[in-house]
């Protein structure tokens, strides 16, 4: 009897001995094959409008930079030496001596002399008060004279604005020393003179009593040569040399500069007159001792070129007086 052949439900495979298959898996039922129906979309009650689209704006494609900045700020010149050092304590210790010190019990030189009188009398206020305000202006012209080549010329301009520490740094410590020097001049000069202020003629006559602090303290006797006149000039001559040197500014800056610290520096000393506290002789002098302190010592550092070698030559800026013949006898030659 025989039997009908059952249906195979897989397609057969044939392998050859020495390989092995994996039996395929069953066939998934309609009910697991069957993907879950997608969630209906809710209806939008309100659609936000599209944000506009804005084109980008044109960027200049060079760098945000000044075209007519300095270059940066090189210190072409030797650096602060041990001697400069030692003359700068020197300097500054006679000026705080002089300053302590008492001005001599023998006055040899009293009064005005040549035109004094006259210039005092032509320009002292004629009020009490009004002199005392023009002490009080005179002690901040020279504020701003003394502070300038510090603040403004070597912390602001040389370092801030040119970029230069080394530079700053020197300018500052030839300041000091310029400073020092004539501080040592001026108090040493000013306590040997012991002369009396042109005020002190008054002292308990009229206006000012005789127990007055300007009538019994030193201060009576500090007139010659005017401290405010000498460090006024020495911080006028330095603003100059150094702008001039280093070209801080560039352009009429430096020449403006220097112009403004003398307009500075002879206004406080002529507001000194007019405060009744010193005679002309003693600004002039102080004018002058300032002027020639200011600029022999900073010109004494700006002397001589350091080149990249390490080596110093001589600045084309310097003044050599040289010996030369001449027609019946000798003549003196000047090279800038």
């Amino acid at each position: 009897m025989s039997h009908a052949a059952e249906p195979v439900p897989y397609p057969l495979q044939v392998t050859t001995p020495g390989e092995q298959t994996a039996a395929p898996p069953p066939p998934a039922s309609p009910l697991e094959s069957a993907e879950p129906p997608a969630p209906e979309a809710e209806p939008k009650l309100f659609a936000p409008p599209a944000p506009p689209i804005r084109k980008p704006r044109p960027v200049s494609q060079l760098p945000i930079v000044s075209t007519n900045a300095p270059p940066p700020l090189v210190w072409k010149w030797p650096t602060f030496s041990a001697a400069n050092f030692v003359v700068t304590a020197v300097g500054g210790a006679v000026t705080l001596g002089a300053s302590i010190l008492k001005p001599s019990a023998t006055h040899k030189l009293t009064g005005g002399v040549l035109f004094d009188d006259d210039v005092r009398h032509a320009l002292r206020a004629k009020r009490l008060a009004d002199r005392y305000i023009f002490r009080d202006a005179s002690d901040v012209g020279l504020s701003l004279s003394v502070s300038w080549p510090f603040a403004a010329d070597a912390l602001t301009t040389a370092w801030w604005y040119r970029g230069s520490r080394e530079t700053a740094q020197e300018m500052a410590l030839i300041n000091l020393e310029t400073l020092a020097i004539t501080g040592a001049l001026q108090g040493a000069t000013n306590v040997l003179v012991s002369r009396e202020r042109p005020f002190g003629e008054g002292c308990g006559q009229g206006e000012l009593p005789g127990d007055a602090i300007d009538c019994k303290n030193s201060f009576h006797y500090r007139s010659f040569f005017s401290g405010h006149s000498a460090f006024s000039f020495t911080g006028a001559a330095l603003i100059c040399v150094h702008h001039l040197e280093n070209e801080l500014l560039g352009g009429p800056w430096d020449a403006i500069s220097c112009a403004g610290g003398y307009a500075v520096a002879a206004t406080t000393a002529t507001f000194r007159v007019v405060a009744d506290v010193h005679y002309a002789s003693d600004i002039l002098l102080g004018a002058a001792v300032g002027t020639l302190v200011g600029y022999s010592v900073p010109l004494l550092h700006y002397r001589k070129v350091v080149g990249p070698s390490g080596r110093a030559s001589v600045s084309p800026t310097e003044l050599r007086i040289n010996l030369v013949p001449a027609p019946g006898g000798i003549g003196v030659l000047g090279i800038f």
